[in-house]
């Protein structure tokens, strides 16, 4: 079956452009709801009392046309605002001052609107709301009364049923009055529109699109640069050509420095400027050297009278190596973007220095090995002298050996194996930034120095391992160091021997952390000779039944004998030295010379154990800590 309807009808009655549209208060549920869902809720408040706002402008000027007086038209406003069906009633008082020639100099309405749409589709569409949502309402109101004064009134509202209270409660005042109590959450009725917003957005996306090319092409250009080889300088130099902004690259003293886009004379200026700032704003952590931490001056700006420096750290194996700062004066300031190029900048200089570091440490890791080869005697003294031209250290002046014992905080294998790659590394550095080039190196588990006299002559092998000792506390103050130093070697191939003499003042390295073996006198001599089976042979006949080291009751009780006869027999020094009490230590002098039949306090008696004992330690064979 077909149905077919053909027919036409028309209201003359409607008028064309003011005819009434009836919308159930639920279609701007939806309505609100949609927008919500498209544009966001931030967004709708403005929208809305925008639409709120024109209705109301619409409806003040046809009763103006009307030739209502002020006052008339403040009664009205409420009326046709129920007429519209937005709300069923209204609670409303409204105070007006003028002024002698009739200006307005304050207006204070405040009401309550009774069954608000907005609010009851709101609760029923979006639930419960943070914030009032009567947008359409107080934009209403707040273009009825500005058309109605003829300047700018807003409406605030400060309950809402919407948000949870008991009623719609709204407050409206002159746009001045509200500036004037600093108001912050007025509607922006001037707000900036969504069209306006894309636009300015796809402004700031096709800038930071360029920023992003730009910085790509930087990135390439330096990638390319640093690939080929060149220099710090050549890169800083590349840097100013593309960015025209003058660069400059130091070292952690900001001292040594490699620039572009400053002439020398402006150089030494801006460096003087700089530095004084420095003092004066006592920002030492930017020229010192914190070992393996990061200071906190990623792209920072500094700031004096002359200059601006935005800086930011070059950073190797996360070691703070020097800083990389662009310069701004006069007019000049610093963009937005600019920080990205920095880092850039900062990338390729920290590569750049990574090369560099990899190559030093190879070389001095390589010289390194040379000199464990040397001190396990694997080469003659022909190819020893041969092989050290490759080193830059001349292997055929007399020289000192060092060895080096460490107690570190670390707890496990790895950060032993850890600080020792570090004491390594530093050790190279230490002596290379101090111009003394020697042969560095591990061996038998300690830090092994080949220094030759060339390197002492000014001052003394002691006094330069002073140095590098109040350098390495400084650097790991929670380790504990000690070294013993060899007698001068004449030729190199009796560096074992020498490794030895070192090795045997390390272990009387104890209240004193650096021990030269020619300051052990003749237990020194007795053990070069190696008179090593006739020293126990004694040792075991005077020191009888305590002679056995492994056992922990002797080797305590040979522990306070040493430290008793080092005393010279004092017992409150040798009380504090084994942290004793006295009667304890009493106690055990009497069992030690009872043990050994011997008077301790008889001069000769108590100076030949003490040899013994002290070539035992040199021997290794006890141990004092």
């Amino acid at each position: 079956m077909g149905i077919k309807v053909s027919e036409e009808s028309i209201n003359e009655k409607l008028a064309i452009n003011e005819r009434p549209i009836v919308l159930s208060s639920s279609s701007f549920g939806i309505l609100r709801k949609q927008l919500v869902r498209n544009i966001g809720m931030e967004r709708i408040g403005s929208f809305l009392f925008h639409f709120g706002w024109e209705m109301g402008i619409k409806d003040a000027e046809k009763a103006k046309d009307e030739g209502l007086s002020l006052e008339e038209l403040i009664k009205k406003g409420p009326l046709l605002h129920i007429e519209s069906g937005h709300i069923r009633g209204i609670v409303h008082d409204c105070d007006v001052k003028h002024d002698e020639s009739g200006n307005v100099l304050s207006v204070f309405g405040r009401g309550v609107w009774k069954d608000s749409y907005e609010a009851i589709e709101h609760k029923k569409m979006l639930g419960i709301s943070k914030k009032p949502v009567c947008h359409t309402l107080i934009g209403y109101s707040s273009g009825f009364m500005s058309t109605a004064f003829g300047e700018p009134l807003l409406a605030k509202e400060v309950t809402c049923i919407g948000a949870g209270d008991a009623e719609c409660r709204w407050i409206v005042r002159t746009e001045k009055e509200w500036a004037e109590e600093a108001q912050t959450d007025l509607p922006m009725y001037n707000e900036t529109s969504i069209v306006e917003e894309l636009e300015y957005t796809y402004d700031q996306l096709l800038e930071q699109k360029n920023i992003i090319t730009r910085l790509a092409d930087f990135q390439q250009k330096l990638t390319e640069e640093v690939l080929n080889g060149n220099t710090m300088q050549e890169i800083a130099n590349i840097v100013y050509e593309i960015g025209r902004i003058p660069v400059v690259i130091v070292g952690l003293d900001f001292r040594t420095a490699i620039y572009s886009g400053l002439s020398e004379r402006e150089h030494e200026e801006l460096k003087l400027d700089l530095e004084q700032h420095l003092e004066k704003q006592e920002m030492h952590y930017l020229k010192s050297d914190r070992g393996n931490q990061l200071p906190s001056i990623k792209n920072k700006v500094i700031k004096t009278a002359v200059q601006e420096r935005l800086v930011t750290p070059v950073l190797v194996q996360k070691e703070v190596l020097g800083y990389c700062s662009f310069v701004y004066r006069g007019d000049t300031e610093p963009h937005a973007e600019d920080h990205l190029f920095l880092n850039r900048c900062a990338n390729a200089a920290s590569i750049i220095l990574l090369n560099e570091k990899t190559k030093f440490e190879s070389f001095e890791r390589m010289k390194g090995n040379f000199l464990e080869h040397i001190l396990t005697g694997k080469f003659d003294a022909g190819e020893i002298i041969r092989r050290g031209q490759y080193t830059n250290v001349d292997l055929e002046e007399p020289y000192h050996i060092t060895v080096v014992n460490y107690e570190g905080p670390e707890t496990s294998l790895e950060e032993s194996f850890i600080f020792q790659e570090q004491l390594l590394e530093t050790a190279f550095r230490y002596f290379h930034d101090n111009g003394q080039n020697i042969l560095v190196g591990n061996h038998d588990g300690s830090l092994a120095l080949l220094i030759t006299e060339e390197k002492t002559k000014r001052t003394s092998i002691s006094v330069e391992i002073e140095k590098f000792h109040e350098f390495i506390k400084q650097k790991y103050p929670q380790a504990i160091f000690r070294f013993g130093i060899s007698n001068t070697g004449r030729a190199m191939e009796n560096a074992p021997n020498h490794w030895e003499e070192a090795k045997i003042a390390l272990r009387f390295a104890l209240k004193k952390e650096i021990v030269l073996f020619q300051s052990l006198g003749i237990i020194g001599v007795l053990i070069n000779t190696q008179n090593t089976e006739a020293i126990k042979m004694i040792a075991r006949q005077e020191l009888g039944v305590m002679y056995d080291t492994k056992d922990p009751k002797k080797a305590e009780q040979l522990k306070t004998l040493y430290i008793f006869l080092m005393n010279a027999g004092k017992l409150e020094q040798t009380m504090n030295d084994l942290a004793l009490s006295m009667s304890g230590l009493r106690h055990r002098i009497d069992k030690i010379e009872n043990l050994l039949g011997k008077n301790l306090r008889d001069p000769n008696e108590g100076y030949q154990l003490l040899m013994i004992l002290k070539c035992l330690i040199a021997l290794g064979e006890l141990t004092i800590e």
